[in-house]
């Protein structure tokens, strides 16, 4: 029994049994069209790549293994990052930390999540998006297309 069952009342599991035990629980899920779109767009060498090259770098990723680099920061940007820093300093009863080391991880943050989100979801990115839109024109299934999030509908106003 999980935690989660722990939870729930005698009256709720039995109510849960009771569906799992009628017609309506032990039917068959219905046929996902996504699901097996997703499937078949996966096996195209776009995506191969793109999986392929993504657990690559998960996997062999060793944050000791370090390159340095060099960037060009506005000033601005910079006094922004001191400033953001010495409030979360003094909100964690803390010594900033050197401009440097915050830059290093907010640029590393970034860089996991794009790793992150390109394994879970890379239709979050606009070429992979444009890919699988695409793709579901030539399977002939638009309705399965991803509507761009940043697009705006003509006659509308952006959010500001």
């Amino acid at each position: 029994m999980s935690s989660e069952d722990e939870e729930l009342s005698a009256e709720e599991l039995a109510g849960i049994e009771q569906y799992e035990n009628s017609e309506e629980g032990q039917a068959p899920l219905a046929p996902n069209p996504g699901a097996e779109l997703s499937k078949l767009f996966n096996k195209t060498a776009e995506m191969q790549e793109c999986i392929a090259t993504a657990d690559s770098i998960s996997n062999q990723l060793n944050e000791a293994d370090t390159v340095a680099v060099k960037l060009q920061v506005p000033r601005e940007l910079l006094r922004l990052t001191d400033f953001l820093e010495k409030k979360r300093a003094i909100a964690a009863g803390v010594e900033p930390l050197p401009t440097a080391e915050v830059l290093n991880q907010v640029l590393l943050n970034e860089l996991h999540d794009q790793l992150h989100r390109l394994i879970v979801s890379p239709a979050g990115f606009r070429y992979y998006r444009q890919l699988w839109n695409r793709f579901c024109d030539e399977q002939n299934a638009p309705e399965q297309k991803i509507a761009d999030p940043d697009a705006v509908e003509e006659g509308e106003e952006g959010p500001f």
